[in-house]
């Protein structure tokens, strides 16, 4: 059911949706997401990797969209059970420069938000500087990887290096 609804969120076919509607729909995928996969993956005592996770709703719908961080974390936390990363891995990059690896990276059918971005810059800053600021905020959890200063395969061994040294830190 999660990948259905994500379907429908990136498919460019889809059109505008309300910010809180999309908050809504993306907090659906999310917990189908954690009932399904991490939550078992955890009680089996394993490393769980997401490619995004509640930061990103904060990041977005919340920064990027104008919805009440207080929602969202509210939201994030039914959808969730309280599930946390113990690390987010933050890429960070100029903004164009990001929407131009992604329009290169991703299926047509899968581009609803690159073409929303390419009409307002805006809305990329305000969801960098979002991102940003919640590293700030939790400069334990996050690690802030500036990615326009390195190879791909230098930013993978940076990336391996780290979640490394936090398992060998949890014993």
């Amino acid at each position: 059911m999660g990948e259905k609804i994500r379907d429908i969120l990136l498919n460019p076919e889809s059109g505008v949706i309300d910010p809180l509607a999309e908050t809504f729909l993306f907090e659906a995928s999310r917990r189908e997401h954690v009932k399904e996969v991490i939550n078992p993956a955890l009680h089996e005592g394993k490393v769980v990797i997401c490619v995004r996770f509640t930061d990103s709703t904060l990041a977005y719908q919340g920064y990027g969209r104008g919805v009440p961080l207080s929602y969202l974390c509210y939201l994030n936390d039914i959808a969730t059970e309280g599930v946390m990363p113990d690390l987010t891995v933050l890429f960070d990059v100029e903004p164009e420069v990001g929407l131009a690896r992604s329009f290169s990276h991703t299926e047509e059918e899968e581009l609803r938000f690159e073409k929303e971005f390419l009409a307002s810059k805006e809305f990329l800053f305000a969801v960098r500087n979002g991102y940003l600021q919640l590293a700030k905020e939790s400069p334990q959890r996050f690690v802030v990887v500036d990615t326009t200063d390195y190879s791909e395969e230098e930013v993978f061994f940076i990336i391996r290096d780290t979640i490394w040294q936090r398992l060998r830190g949890r014993g």
